[in-house]
């Protein structure tokens, strides 16, 4: 039986999607509704046990037919980009080589994970019917209810539902707090919360565990990150274990309205997006002081604990500490710390290699810290 442990990293990707991919595969990196992997678990009993699958591919009926023809000892590719083959082992050699006329969904920048997600909350969020009548006793107001899925055991209070145009999504055990407003698509996934006044404009996924408020648009926030207070975080993708100060806010369109360039881990330079669109990447266990400002496709490494009124720099390597323009590196032993407190207060489990990777991170943006 076709297991999800047989999505594949792709090397030269998953470089390029640091720093998201230093503390996790690219099947862990989350779209819409869930992470990668979950998604293809439906197909399990469906793929042949000798498929192997790139790991930032994401499934589609198309792609799964094309998969399925696939014979025995080839690959199937876009352009230069392996998508899947079909072999003994990972590292057998492919006698034959298929070309797919169109483009599958497939991770490949950080700026894909937010188009992409775009297309999944459409596709993915499936209406459910819930008691309207008590929706409203509690002052909420819902607006194409019919879009909506609501899980019985989210509670909402005094919040307008926007889901005119597109569908919206409440998680189990998801709080929203007085004042909360909503455009759909958008997604608020389980035990998540959002603070007094909040504002999720379309396309937003709010990861579990999270707690956010201020104004959050187009963006994906994966699991255990805050963003309690008020700011804009706009076309932006943000770690784990994050939290962000008061005030935190980001650019996310250059005044002159040119393609956002982003900072490219494998070639250490700045990239042409060829978007319009994108505020800031963060990795894990990024905390940011109050009224911290950053600029259009700023990209920040994992375990920082940085602040600054005036701009930052628009690429800040990992375990980087201190208020700008004063940055030090900041102490493995201490960004290890502090780790193990946000792990602690979002009760979740301490990796076992959380020293080791934090030791590796360092080795590896040697280079970019000079």
């Amino acid at each position: 039986m076709w297991k999800t442990s047989q999505l594949l990293d792709d090397v030269q990707i998953s470089i390029q999607m640091r720093p998201l991919t230093y503390t996790r595969k690219l099947s862990e990196l989350w779209v819409g509704l869930s992470t990668i992997e979950a998604k293809w678990k439906s197909f399990e009993n469906t793929l042949s046990s000798d498929t192997y699958i790139l790991g930032s591919v994401l499934p589609g009926e198309d792609l799964i037919q094309q998969i399925l023809q696939l014979p025995s000892d080839s690959a199937l590719y876009w352009e230069s980009q392996w998508i899947a083959f079909r072999a003994s082992s990972p590292q057998s050699e492919h006698k034959q080589l298929i070309y797919l006329k169109d483009r599958p969904a497939f991770i490949q920048f950080p700026e894909d994970l937010l188009e992409n997600n775009s297309q999944a909350l459409v596709n993915e969020i499936k209406p459910n019917i819930f008691d309207l009548n008590n929706f409203a006793e509690r002052g909420n107001t819902c607006i194409n209810s019919k879009n909506c899925y609501i899980d019985p055991s989210s509670s909402i209070t005094g919040s307008i539902l926007d889901a005119s145009q597109g569908p919206i999504y409440i998680g189990k055990n998801v709080t929203l707090q007085i004042g909360t407003y909503i455009q759909g698509p958008a997604a608020i996934l389980q035990d998540s919360m959002t603070n007094l006044g909040a504002k999720i404009r379309p396309f937003t996924t709010i990861g579990l565990g999270c707690k956010v408020g201020g104004e959050i648009s187009a963006s994906i926030f994966f699991p255990y990150s805050n963003k309690s207070h008020e700011g804009f975080i706009g076309n932006s993708v943000i770690g784990s274990f994050c939290n962000l100060g008061a005030l935190t806010t980001c650019s996310n369109v250059r005044n002159d309205l040119k393609s956002v360039h982003l900072y490219n881990y494998a070639t250490n330079n700045q990239r042409d997006t060829g978007r319009k669109s994108f505020g800031i990447l963060l990795g894990d266990y990024v905390t940011t002081g109050i009224h911290t400002k950053f600029n259009t496709g700023t990209v920040v490494g994992n375990h920082c604990n940085i602040s600054g009124t005036q701009f930052l720099p628009k690429f800040i390597p990992s375990l980087t500490w201190g208020e700008y323009p004063n940055f030090t590196p900041y102490r493995t032993d201490r960004a290890a710390e502090n780790a193990t407190a946000w792990i602690h207060a979002k009760k979740q489990e301490i990796p076992e290699n959380l020293h080791s990777s934090i030791e590796q991170i360092w080795k590896e943006e040697a280079n970019a810290r000079n």
